[in-house]
């Protein structure tokens, strides 16, 4: 009894608590976050877009609380779902493989790879915004009413399942190198944190080859005909080449989602901070499960109005008001 309680001990060890804990050591512990965040932060206070918008404000304490949740979940998806994929293909599919790239030189490989990850992420992106089901759990990123550095951390874990069957199975067929993975990843983190940042700038020139804050925040309009817009996720190319670009480069819309309904983050009490992410994933399923993709159907008001429950405690309501005079 012993032997099976160490050995699915030491499992528990190698498929979950390694996989998350190297992805926190990988992002929140290294000189690279800081000097993104910084950064981040310093623009916010020279070039906001929205010069009304608090930095440390309940909005930022919110997506830094889902940081950690997509930390988790997404390291769960990664070391569960994405290596069942793997196994499979390998196992049934490995016939399909294309290695006609491979006699290619380095450079060349590495630039079809990294265009190929970018136009992937794109049609991902596309579908989540054309597919009323995908939508349903995108729009819980497209939730933030003040976009920030932490902001691209807000999502539901149904979108990575999503978003990694687009990504790996196309990998697996052109055999896509590692190296090319690990920098188009490196790249995208840090790159959408800027992007998300509550940043006034356009990049001039760069925004034709470029995600920019100013384009991104076009996309997180509250006006369909904006949000409806600029899918790519580091590089404008492919929306300029679909025509889904955006061609009014100084605008720099309200950002959020038009659903009364939503469970909207409310006060910076601990517990509402936690709890708040379970209700927003939560959101979507009740929708779903009604045969409704409409925001405001009866179950989607059920757990608003029990979320309602903890955003009405006083003592969370004090705690918004010291955490507002310090930010100011």
């Amino acid at each position: 009894m012993d032997q099976v309680f160490v050995a699915t001990y030491k499992r528990i060890l190698a498929v979950l608590y390694f996989p998350i804990l190297g992805l926190f050591k990988n992002s929140f512990l290294t000189v690279s976050f800081w000097c993104a965040i910084i950064l981040t932060l310093c623009l916010q206070r020279l070039v906001p877009a929205k010069p009304a918008q608090k930095i440390f404000s309940l909005s930022f304490a919110q997506d830094v609380v889902w940081f950690f949740y997509e930390t988790v979940l997404h390291a769960v998806v990664l070391v569960t779902y994405v290596s069942l994929i793997i196994h499979f293909y390998q196992k049934y599919f490995s016939s399909l493989t294309i290695t006609s790239l491979s006699q290619t030189p380095g450079w060349v490989r590495f630039l079809i790879g990294l265009l190929l990850l970018d136009l992937l992420y794109w049609l991902q992106h596309y579908s989540n915004h054309k597919v009323p089901l995908l939508w349903q759990f995108h729009k819980l990123h497209h939730s933030q009413k003040e976009l920030n550095f932490f902001t691209d951390f807000r999502y539901h874990v149904f979108e990575y399942i999503v978003r990694h069957t687009f990504l790996v199975i196309p990998f697996l067929i052109l055999r896509v190198n590692p190296p090319v993975i690990v920098s188009f990843a490196v790249i995208l983190g840090w790159y959408t944190r800027f992007y998300n940042g509550n940043i006034r700038t356009n990049l001039g020139p760069l925004k034709y080859i470029l995600v920019t804050p100013q384009s991104h925040r076009v996309h997180h309009s509250m006006e369909v005909d904006q949000s409806d817009t600029n899918f790519g996720a580091v590089f404008s190319i492919w929306d300029f080449a679909f025509g889904t670009q955006c061609r009014n480069y100084d605008t720099y819309p309200d950002t959020g989602i038009d659903d009364e309904s939503f469970p909207h983050e409310q006060t910076i009490g601990l517990k509402s901070l936690l709890l708040t992410p379970i209700y927003q994933m939560l959101y979507p399923l009740y929708a779903i499960s009604s045969g409704s993709t409409s925001a405001a159907d009866d179950k989607g008001k059920l757990v608003a109005h029990r979320y309602a429950v903890i955003r009405s405690e006083a003592s969370e309501t004090k705690l918004v008001e010291r955490f507002d005079g310090v930010s100011e």
